[in-house]
């Protein structure tokens, strides 16, 4: 049997002027330009007309001349709701999870590339060998037991990009990356409007208490009125137990004005990553409630489409989709792959510094793919129905944010004109209630009347806090359907990728 340093031997006398020439000549072929197969660009993402939300329900309070505020809930005037909305982006549990699915598609952006470098690797074994002897003593071999010691660097099977299929799934890779960019945007946009809308919420219901307790005040006074009155013998029975149950009555929604505050607090407090007793001494005082602006801007169609978060990860998601294809149809063409190792062996320690014993392989292979079962077709026609689809989403994305601004605007301009209607009706319900307790006090009308006045004002003042906060919910909706709420320096975002960034350079 040959020994290790009989082989090494017989390597270390080729022609060493003949390997250079075969390097040089397989280095001019990987010096030959590449190509990339499969489309260049997603199909055509034409952004809607100029006058697609001039044409729909805008009016007073609502112009197109104007950009979104990027951060609009500071126009509220309300330092407590900047306060939460802060604390939401710190610590919502949301955002948490849409920042750390952006590192993982970063990171997953350097494993596709990470196939366009070769892999090597160094290694060494060890081997104690002894001969068959029943198969070799005949032939005059060595039979006596012997040690083989071997290192070296390898390089495993590495394929050459030629026709773009490993940059096509990088490309797919870093829109997807996009995408869950957009998406942790959108998520901010969505908690944003969340908090605030949630906080205009709690701010309503605490004023509609404040009005019922001074609503039942009211009918307590009144309650013991006419129960003097009744005593003096001027009223009857049937008074006296409509005052009681129409205090009853009202005193009976506080508790559920009250749980419907401990909701709100509940909501806002898993808004913001914390829980409810932490949040409730800070929300529990009543105070005023938000103003919007008096006009909102909206901006154009095509701004729009920039803006809005979810059609820029649909957009992402349509060009991975399309350099999926080009990826797919890179496995018709043939596949160069190089494999190679350099390594020292010897039979004693004493010849592992000896670059007498050094052997090395190195060379190509080229796979041509004749059939595969109509696999790679398969596979081709899966990624262009994939990526058509990806396409009608984008669209149906466009057309829901063109649908949900128009939606939204008109809402926000009805609930102004609803306001206002309101606050008129209250201020004529004030002076029917003070009018009608007059006239009550002087015996002019029964307590049936007075009771109907006193409802129509309980009414018209719930109705006119209802009112004035669907303005500012509407106003934070439309914030909301713009895909306002963040810019182009976020630090959520630049954090979630500069964590993954570095992780990337330690790693390396």
């Amino acid at each position: 049997m040959l020994r290790p340093e009989r082989s090494n031997q017989l390597h270390h006398k080729a022609n060493g002027l003949s390997a250079r020439a075969g390097l040089c000549s397989f280095a001019a072929l990987l010096g030959l330009a590449s190509c990339r197969v499969g489309p260049d660009a997603p199909p055509d993402t034409t952004a809607p007309p100029r006058d697609a939300l001039s044409r729909g329900p805008l009016g007073d309070g609502v112009t197109a001349d104007q950009q979104p505020l990027p951060r609009w809930w500071t126009s509220l005037g309300d330092p407590l709701l900047n306060t939460l909305i802060e604390r939401a982006d710190a610590t919502n549990q949301t955002l948490a999870a849409a920042a750390a699915n952006v590192r993982a598609a970063y990171a997953a952006v350097g494993v596709s590339e990470a196939q366009l470098w070769p892999t090597v690797g160094a290694g060494a074994q060890y081997t104690r060998t002894l001969t068959n002897i029943a198969l070799l003593a005949a032939n005059g071999v060595v039979l006596e037991p012997y040690n083989s010691y071997a290192y070296g660097v390898g390089m495993s099977s590495w394929e050459i990009d030629l026709w773009g299929g490993v940059r096509r799934q990088v490309e797919a890779a870093a829109a997807s990356a996009e995408s869950r960019v957009e998406q942790l945007r959108d998520a901010l946009v969505s908690v944003r409007t969340q908090v605030a809308a949630s906080y205009v919420q709690l701010r309503m219901l605490q004023e509609q208490r404040a009005s019922l307790i001074a609503n039942c005040e009211a009918l307590s006074t009144t309650l013991e009125l006419t129960r003097a009155r009744f005593a003096a013998g001027t009223t009857n029975a049937l008074d006296v137990s409509r005052a009681t149950a129409e205090y009853d009555g009202a005193d009976a929604e506080v508790p559920q004005i009250d749980a419907g505050i401990a909701s709100t607090i509940a909501t806002i407090a898993v808004l913001c990553g914390g829980n409810p007793s932490e949040f409730a001494p800070m929300l529990a005082e009543k105070q005023a409630m938000p103003k919007s602006p008096e006009v909102a801007g909206i901006g154009l169609p095509e701004e729009l489409l920039q803006r809005r978060p979810d059609v820029r990860s649909a957009q992402q998601r349509l060009v991975a989709a399309t350099a999926a294809i080009g990826a797919a149809e890179a496995y018709r063409y043939p596949k160069l792959t190089i494999s190679g190792n350099f390594y020292i062996a010897t039979t004693g320690t004493d010849g592992l510094a000896d670059l007498g014993n050094r052997a090395y392989s190195i060379g190509p292979s080229l796979y041509l793919p004749l059939f595969t079962g109509g696999r790679i077709d398969a596979t081709v026609n899966q990624k262009r129905a994939e990526a058509e689809a990806a396409l009608a989403q984008y669209r149906g994305a466009v057309i829901a944010a063109v649908g949900d601004v128009s939606a939204c605007a008109s809402d926000f301009v009805h609930a102004r004109e609803t306001r206002r209607r309101s606050d008129s009706a209250l201020a004529s319900a004030d002076a029917a209630l003070s009018l009608a307790q007059q006239q009550y006090d002087a015996g002019v009308i029964d307590y049936a009347t007075l009771l109907d006045v006193q409802r129509g004002k309980l009414s018209a003042e719930s109705t006119a806090v209802e009112a004035r906060a669907g303005v500012v919910q509407g106003y934070i909706a439309l914030q909301r359907a713009l895909g306002a709420g963040w810019d182009a320096e976020e630090q959520a975002v630049e954090a979630a990728i500069s964590a993954e960034s570095t992780q990337s350079e330690n790693a390396r």
